[in-house]
């Protein structure tokens, strides 16, 4: 439940990212208003209520009529984009609902209407798992109530909440089953739009386009003008990944344009975003600034944290890509702590045993329907053949008999499957102590090796100096010294050579990791990105802490490329303050850090991150990718000579 506190809290905020935006503002909007592409930046939310549905609101007496009078209200703001005015209303029609004294039978049906439009603005709001809280406990209402109009709403916002966690496989299969019900043209056509979305995601330009194109056509015939710039923009979306940048970018301005005069304010955000990033693309670096700074300071005015979000992504990749790091660092640092304040503000044990509820219910559901039709089938076949119930006794003996045996096969094959599991498990924990034994047994070798050619070689060379210095009758004594001390030198280099490989002496390290990562640049791999700044600075530091990180950096990357399934990866390095700064992302499927078992490859980071004193943090959620955060302490003996 959104609170006082929390609303208060945004709003100053809001004001003072305003303020500090206002000169940017001032200038940016005369600098743009000579282009085609001129994007407006606001003071404040330009979506004014109309005073005849407050009137209406505030002249309600009872529950009935408030509802009713509110109705308008909440879809002018859904129109608008302001979601946290539908939030707000909403949440106070459903706790002025709770406390009437209603029937429990009028009350649901008010709430299945109510939580469909909450469940909806929390969706538009990017608030994910709050949303399918409110879709999990109103479909329950609409089938109680067997409204198949509202429970067919309510399976595609859930629906839509798979696709945005990226759980495609779900999200499919859920819209196949909404196509398969058929009936209700309107929900059709919102399918085909949100499977062109995920086949977008998907890179399958091709069913993309196919599938945005048949909604975009329906939005138009019905003049829903909304939705069919939503359409748009997913077809300039198209267009830029096929290569088109100038198509894409004349598709997003149509589309920021008709936004602002119907006063659509998400997709005017979102637009303009697009437009910043092509932007960037083009090397426009002072432009795409100044439009997604603006961008931005509406994102904030307008509480839309979604957007925010992907402002800030933008942005990191304008001063990354301007090689400003300090500030591409700090607005992943502001990405991050959004990405966290959203989570805080989603209870997540409680969706998800709602989630398991309802899935379980669904399962109950078809296996009642199941078993309907079989008691169906029995009775009519117990009516046709009760004449020869006498002959078929022996034959439900055998079938007894051949159910058992089934049983038992059943139970036999389940008892085969866990001893399996535990042979394949005990395989695994006997192939780590091989390897934790291999490597053990390398380093034993290895300084026996050293042992060896310390002893042989350099200690039989300094033996024979000793003797030589101790006899003082020996004619031409020091040329044999310099030769034999010239040798033992040689000896120690090559010694010392072998220890540390000269790569790491003769090589920049940022160059030295720019070259390992070129070995992943093929298709079907992550698309790998890395950045050293200052690149002079981390170029001299001590070779030993060269290698840790060139190793750390090496199990990172092997770990994305085999359990990440992430289509990018960026990796950071920085020099600041004297703190060497790790940052390695993926937006890959991510895990849940508190129930996942860590492998021998995160242990081995850990102890060299340990070696110098270092802080290694990971900030991850399933379906949201991976944040890796390494920080150590630079000190002078930290620095080579």
């Amino acid at each position: 439940m959104i609170t006082d506190a929390i609303i208060l809290t945004r709003t100053r905020q809001n004001k003072a990212w305003v303020l500090l935006f206002a000169a940017l503002l001032a200038i940016s909007c005369s600098c743009l208003a000579q282009s085609e592409a001129a994007f407006t930046g606001y003071g404040e939310v330009p979506v004014k209520t109309p005073d005849s549905l407050l009137w209406k609101v505030r002249q309600a007496t009872d529950i009935r009529t408030k509802i009713t009078a509110t109705e308008p209200l909440l879809a002018f703001h859904a129109a608008h984009g302001t979601t946290d005015s539908v939030i707000v209303y909403t949440r106070q029609l459903i706790d002025s609902l709770s406390l009437s004294s209603l029937p429990s039978a009028e009350k649901h049906l008010f709430q299945v209407s109510l939580y469909l439009t909450l469940a909806n603005a929390y969706s538009e709001e990017g608030l994910y798992d709050e949303a399918l809280r409110f879709y999990l406990q109103g479909i329950r209402m609409a089938e109680s109530l067997n409204n198949k109009i509202a429970v067919n709403d309510y399976k595609l916002g859930i629906a839509n909440i798979y696709a945005a966690r990226k759980e495609y496989n779900k999200a499919i299969a859920a819209y196949n089953d909404l196509l398969d019900t058929g009936g209700d043209i309107q929900i059709e056509h919102l399918v085909y739009e949100r499977l062109g979305a995920i086949f977008l995601e998907q890179k399958d330009l091709s069913k993309a386009k196919q599938y945005t194109g048949k909604a975009l056509a329906f939005f138009r015939q019905q003049h829903q003008e909304k939705k069919e710039l939503q359409a748009k923009l997913t077809l300039g979306i198209i267009e830029e990944l096929s290569q088109q940048p100038a198509n894409a970018y004349s598709i997003y301005n149509e589309v920021k344009n008709d936004a602002l005069q119907h006063r659509f304010f998400d997709l005017y955000i979102s637009a303009g975003q697009r437009m910043g990033d092509l932007l960037i693309t083009k090397k426009e670096y002072d432009n795409a600034k100044i439009l997604l700074s603006l961008v931005y300071a509406n994102a904030l005015q307008w509480n839309n944290v979604e957007a925010q979000l992907k402002v800030l992504n933008s942005l990191r990749n304008l001063y990354a890509a301007t090689g400003d790091y300090k500030n591409a660092y700090a607005l992943m640092t502001q990405y991050m702590g959004i990405s966290r304040e959203v989570l805080n503000r989603q209870n997540k044990k409680e969706i998800n045993e709602l989630e398991i509820k309802y899935q379980t219910a669904r399962k109950e559901k078809e296996i009642l329907n199941k078993e309907n039709e079989l008691n169906h089938q029995k009775t009519v076949k117990y009516s046709l053949l009760i004449g020869f119930l006498v002959i078929l006794l022996p034959v439900i003996g055998l079938l007894y008999m051949y159910y058992q045996k089934l049983q038992t096969q059943s139970k036999l094959n389940a008892t085969m499957e866990e001893m399996n599991r535990q042979k394949i498990a005990a395989l695994l924990k006997d192939k780590e102590l091989e390897l934790l034994k291999a490597s053990v047994s390398g380093q034993e070798k290895e300084r026996k090796r050293i042992a060896g050619e310390l002893h042989d070689s350099i200690g039989g060379n300094l033996a024979a100096i000793k003797l030589q210095l101790s006899d003082p009758t020996r004619v031409n004594r020091m040329e044999s010294l310099i030769r034999q001390l010239d040798d033992t030198y040689r000896q120690v280099r090559d010694l010392s050579h072998d220890l540390v490989p000269q790569k790491f002496s003769n090589t920049g390290f940022a160059d030295l990791i720019t070259g390992y990562i070129r070995q992943f640049d093929m298709p079907g791999n992550a698309v790998i990105t890395f950045h050293a700044f200052p690149a002079e600075e981390i170029d001299r530091i001590g070779t030993s802490l060269k290698v840790e990180l060139y190793k750390i950096i090496q199990e990172l990357i092997t770990n994305a490329q085999k359990h990440s399934q992430a289509s990018k990866v960026e990796i950071q390095l920085t020099q600041l303050d004297g703190v060497l700064k790790l940052l390695f992302e993926d937006d890959g499927r991510g895990f849940s850090p508190e129930t996942v078992k860590y492998g021998i490859g995160f242990q081995n980071i850990r102890e060299r991150v340990k070696l110098f004193d270092g802080v290694f943090s990971i900030d991850s959620f399933p379906s949201r990718g991976t944040v890796i955060d390494i920080e150590i302490p630079l000190n002078p003996k930290c620095y080579e000579a």
